[in-house]
């Protein structure tokens, strides 16, 4: 028997083939599922949550220097939200219009794509193979993303969360802007503390030695146990404390809206010592052991010693320092509103490399191997 196919019915059967490809490649890019590292480097150390570690403190020790060549862009369905992860060869990011991306790393493809609950802005911490996604806005805004199978291990309602989540073997510890710090189990979602403050909280929680650190709207800084949500401590400064605290060595490193930087004690909350700026501190600072640097509204990016306070450099960028400053061995880099990433020397604070973005920068760079990476509001 011969069968002939019209013109006209095979368009059909054509259009019906591209239909469902389409609607393929729209499931797919629906789900964000990662099966297999990337990575193959095992000494690169990986950028799970905002500022790096646990400790908040913008550091690794390897060097990349400049110059950088750069490698590919992708550009995203919004603005790229504070936070970008590099883990196991793979990019993560929140969009402002409440998507999560991920990227080969290598290459810059899309893995996939997710959206937040309620499409609204979030942010996400990586821990164990899933993602820790907190939403600035809506009713179920904390939730546990099982990257292995694409799928939502569990979502609560955490409140407003206009911070960055800290996830640890321990648990997830969360600040939102519903006056109240808490501790999350991982694996559940069950609430394990809850910590009732003054005000709202814009900074994220730190965490060293089972203490908790965190700033509030109400110029208070609290330190509080990591196990039992008992305050241990707090301290007042002039202003509004933003900026996620840093920690290392038992030292307690934070910025306030008083424009004054200072270095508490981790476990008592005593002064050390304080600096001065010329305006507000709204970012986080970066540390290595030796030196602590910092930016502030003026465009001044500072460093000082970190047993004394006393002032090393300082760099004056064209606007406001709008990221924190990430050290890579003997370089840093950071981001400013001037619509560049800038890289200076760790030593001097002399000006090695620039990057120019065709948008303001409200990203925090990241180092992962021979890469950094960063991202612009367009």
């Amino acid at each position: 028997m011969n069968v002939k196919v019209s013109r006209k019915s095979s368009n059909v059967v054509g259009y019906l083939f591209v239909l469902i490809i389409l609607l393929f490649l729209g499931w797919h890019c629906k789900s964000i599922v990662v099966r297999h590292n990337l990575q193959i480097n095992p000494e690169i150390q990986n950028w799970s949550l905002f500022s790096g570690n646990s400790n908040r403190n913008n550091y690794r020790k390897q060097t990349l220097p400049p110059p950088l060549n750069k490698s590919w862009i992708y550009k995203a369905s919004s603005a790229i939200g504070p936070t970008l992860l590099s883990v196991n060869g793979y990019l993560y990011f929140c969009t402002l219009d409440g998507r999560i991306y991920c990227l080969n790393i290598e290459t810059g493809d899309k893995i996939g794509r997710i959206k937040t609950e309620g499409s609204n802005e979030a942010t996400c911490a990586y821990h164990k193979g899933k993602l820790i996604i907190a939403s600035r806005y809506g009713g179920l805004t904390l939730a546990n993303y099982d990257l292995e199978n694409g799928k939502y291990l569990w979502k609560i309602d955490a409140g407003d969360i206009a911070s960055e989540p800290l996830v640890t073997d321990e648990g997830i510890f969360v600040s939102a802007l519903y006056n109240h710090i808490h501790k999350y189990h991982f694996d559940t979602g069950e609430k394990l503390w809850s910590f009732k403050t003054e005000d709202q909280h814009r900074s994220s929680p730190a965490l060293s030695k089972n203490v908790l650190v965190v700033g509030c709207d109400n110029g208070l800084i609290y330190a509080l146990n990591a196990k039992s949500g008992k305050l241990k401590w707090k301290f007042e400064t002039g202003s509004s404390v933003f900026a996620t605290p840093s920690t290392l060595d038992e030292t307690v490193y934070v910025g306030s809206l008083d424009s004054v930087f200072y270095a508490l004690n981790l476990m008592d909350g005593t002064l050390r010592w304080s600096f001065r700026a010329e305006s507000p501190i709204y970012q986080s600072s970066a540390t290595d052991g030796k030196k602590v640097l910092f930016g502030s509204s003026d465009g001044k990016l500072y460093c000082l010693y970190t047993d004394t306070g006393q002032e090393i450099w300082r760099f004056q960028a064209k606007s406001v320092v709008s990221t924190p400053p990430v050290i890579s061995g003997g370089v840093l880099y950071f981001g400013s509103l001037d619509r560049h990433y800038y890289c200076l020397s760790l030593e001097n604070g002399k000006k090695l490399w620039q990057f120019e973005t065709k948008g303001r920068i409200k990203t925090a760079p990241v180092v992962w191997g021979k890469y950094v990476f960063g991202a612009s509001e367009n």
